[in-house]
């Protein structure tokens, strides 16, 4: 795989779009690709360090840059992984603008496991997919107001995880949408296969339990029906409290009755299915012979698609990167690895390999 040639192609592409006209002062930033072994900016290569892990922003001399692991998937469509790299500029506009709403993933762990709650949350989803695919705005008008109404309700019973969707929705959801939107204007078909995929994720009650990663889909396909339906919605990001969500909450008046959710079977069948699932991720890890590190630290970095709670511990099954406040540097360890948390998760109190 020639990453270099790879870079020069997302260039390209990326070059014949208008950032500001798809959200009010966004520009192009830099970006950098890498695989095992390499940096790839477009001029030059460097050698990998511990800077560039995952896919997000980061701080490189001096500037925001988006950055990518580029695997082989990422090559059967050189405009998808464009429409990725622009999710990440976002990001890095997000950074620049002192984006506020970043959610605490730490707390997002802590999931309810309650049916009705994830019974609404699916229903929620129904209602959104419904509304994409149809011209019928009367329809459209009611589906939303349903929405607010039943994330009302939920927000109400259950304040804490449902916030942390808010910040998702708002942090992560906007990225993608943004990201989609750049494929829109690369390639409409594929634009179009996208917003079927992702409408077909957000209903699929597999999905429920996986709050971050759906969130991302739910947040770019809420504001893309925004977009559709000509609802404002506010694209200041520098000293802006609240959350898309929030925002649409405040501004969409009208409300129904929402009663009790029956509850459906096949919600509860996976509720016991990822129920079953954490309990044997952190039994898988604890069966082996564990070495545990007691000090005093900080977490500072991790990757939030591949974590696992379990009352005071966290399974990091990629890696981690803690602050030990003893010897006042950074530790970088590869998982699987368990943080343990004090009591009030202000702190990490060791850390299991």
């Amino acid at each position: 795989m020639k990453v270099n040639s790879v870079w020069q192609q997302v260039d390209s592409i990326l070059n014949a779009i208008d950032f500001e006209k798809l959200w009010k002062g966004f520009k192009r930033y830099k970006f950098a690709l890498y695989d095992d072994e390499k940096v790839y900016f477009g001029d030059r290569v460097i050698e990998i360090d511990n800077r560039f892990r995952g896919n997000t922003s980061i701080d490189y001399d001096g500037e925001k840059i988006a950055i990518w692991n580029v695997t082989n998937e990422d090559l059967n469509s050189i405009e998808i992984l464009a429409s990725n790299i622009a999710h990440e500029m976002f990001h890095a506009f997000q950074l620049d603008n002192e984006e506020k709403r970043f959610p605490n993933d730490i707390k997002g762990l802590d999931k309810p496991l309650d049916v009705e709650y994830y019974g609404m949350k699916q229903l929620e989803a129904e209602l959104l997919a419904e509304s994409l695919t149809s011209r019928d705005e009367r329809m459209r008008s009611s589906n939303l107001i349903k929405i607010v109404s039943l994330r009302e309700k939920r927000s109400t019973l259950w304040r804490t995880p449902t916030e942390y969707e808010f910040r998702i929705e708002t942090v992560e959801g906007a990225a993608e949408y943004l990201g989609t939107i750049v494929l829109k204007a690369i390639d409409e078909k594929r634009y179009k296969e996208r917003i079927t995929a992702y409408s077909q994720i957000i209903v699929d009650n597999k999905r429920l339990f996986d709050t971050r990663r759906y969130s991302y889909f739910y947040g770019a396909l809420l504001l893309t029906l925004l977009n559709s339906m000509n609802i404002q919605f506010s694209e200041d990001i520098r000293d802006n409290p609240k959350t898309i969500m929030e925002e649409l909450l405040s501004t969409i008046n009208q409300r129904v009755q929402i009663e009790r959710v029956a509850i459906d079977p096949a919600i509860e069948e996976e509720m016991t299915r990822y129920r079953k699932d954490l309990f044997d991720r952190f039994d898988k890890f604890h069966a082996s012979h564990r070495r545990n590190h007691l000090g005093r630290y900080n977490i500072i970095g991790y990757d939030p698609m591949n974590m696992y709670k379990d009352e005071n511990e966290i399974l990091h099954e990629r890696w981690v990167l803690l602050h030990d406040y003893d010897e006042n540097q950074p530790v970088s360890i590869e998982g699987p690895v368990i943080t343990v948390y004090n009591e009030d998760e202000s702190q990490v109190v060791d850390y299991i390999t």
